[in-house]
């Protein structure tokens, strides 16, 4: 069958191309040559196929210059999108060095201001050191027989102490949280020793209040004598000033409570220095008071300079009001055995009609150290004290420095 298929393709090929002679003549000659059907068939075969080849190759130039130029195209594209990316990622790091710069500085700032923070409480802590010594108590404590500050209806809650104060983070995560925290904290702190400063000199007035004198009085005898001490820290406290940027206000706020604290220890020294403790114990009656009263002697009206106070033991031991100098120690005219007690800021206390004395001029007493005992020496009826309170050589009434002294206690 196959051989009767090419059979008849051979049949038709030589219908198309039979045999053909081709004839030349040169030089008189002529010669021919002969293009057989094979010949033809194979030469069309040759063309054929060469034009095939021809189509062929310029399909595949022309097919693989797209895929370059598209290749190109797409190379373009991706090197413009890595240019893209490598300009965002070289943005993004400008933007993220710029940030960190940012959050770097603001944490060298917020550093600076807790370093700032941190020293001027460290100057205040130390200020109060220095006024209250190395056991920090925020109410009006005087240790060593001075003065400690009763419950009053002004001052209803006690003070807290150092270590009640002390700032408790509750260790936020964020940064930020910290700071606020801290910032928070720092705040509660300046807030409550404002707070204490400010009740602590509310009592201490409200004490003097009581003996009916005047604040600015009573510190002004002690600037102006300077044996009785000047006031207290006055170089502590501009020192501490001119050390603190008062443009800040946290500093300014801090100057603003150790001046509080200054000025509280200034009337607490003011305090501590008055005639306010009772010169008697145990039972006794106050019987004459201070002021116009008919002379014992005479039957006339007279003026009693301070109070008596009557107990029921002769020889009933008697003690100072307050802390001071003995002045005086010995027999007054009118008074019999006297003893005579300078407590600084102008003021005086006399104890009189003592059977005994039991110090001398020149002694350093402390409140409620006895000085003598209870008699009826010089111009008296009986067994009693006389008391006095002097201020700046005028007589003060003791029983204002009585009731003032029902709001102190003795340590």
């Amino acid at each position: 069958m196959i051989s009767g298929v090419f059979q008849k393709a051979w049949d038709i090929a030589e219908q198309w191309f039979p045999n053909r002679q081709i004839y030349h003549r040169s030089e008189g000659q002529v010669r021919y040559f002969e293009l057989t059907t094979t010949m033809q068939v194979s030469a069309l075969a040759s063309v054929v196929a060469l034009t095939g080849w021809l189509c062929f190759t310029t399909i595949s130039v022309a097919f693989h210059g797209y895929q370059l130029s598209q290749q190109t195209a797409a190379m373009e594209r991706v090197r413009y999108e890595s240019s893209r990316m490598v300009s965002e990622a070289m943005a993004n790091e400008a933007a993220t060095q710029a940030m960190f710069e940012s959050q770097v500085e603001e944490f060298r700032s917020t550093a600076n201001e807790f370093q700032s923070r941190h020293e001027t409480l460290s100057q205040l802590i130390q200020l109060v050191e220095e006024i209250d010594g190395d056991e920090y108590d925020p109410s009006p404590a005087l240790e060593g027989g001075r003065l400690l500050m009763a419950a009053t209806p002004a001052d209803p809650t006690p003070r807290r102490a150092r270590d009640e104060l002390a700032i408790s983070i509750s260790d936020p995560n964020a940064p930020e949280d910290r700071v606020s925290s801290l910032i928070e904290q720092q705040d509660v702190v300046l807030a409550e020793a404002e707070d204490a400063a400010e009740a602590r000199l509310e009592n201490l007035r409200a004490v003097l209040r009581l003996t009916g004198l005047r604040l600015d009085d009573v510190l002004a005898e002690n600037r102006e004598n300077e044996e009785s001490g000047g006031p207290f820290l006055s170089i502590a406290s501009s020192a501490f000033a001119t050390e603190l940027d008062m443009d800040d206000a946290f500093s300014a706020r801090v100057a603003r409570i150790a001046t509080r604290l200054i000025e509280a220890r200034e009337i607490e020294a003011a305090v501590m220095s008055l005639p306010l403790g009772v010169p008697i114990r145990g039972e006794f009656r106050e019987t004459s008071d201070y002021g116009p009263r008919m002379d014992p002697f005479t039957g006339r009206p007279a003026y009693h300079s301070g109070q008596d106070f009557v107990s029921a033991e002769y020889r009933t031991p008697i003690y100072a009001g307050g802390p001071g100098r003995v002045v005086y120690a010995g027999w007054r005219s009118g008074y019999g055995r006297t003893v005579e007690i300078d407590h600084g800021y102008g003021f005086m206390t006399r104890y009189g009609h003592l059977s005994s004395i039991d110090v001398r001029r020149g002694d350093t007493v402390r409140i409620g150290q006895q000085i003598g005992r209870m008699g009826s020496t010089g111009r008296s009826t009986s067994t009693h004290l006389h008391y006095e309170v002097w201020n700046n050589r005028q007589t003060l009434d003791p029983e204002r420095f009585l009731r003032a002294g029902q709001y102190v206690q003795q340590n």
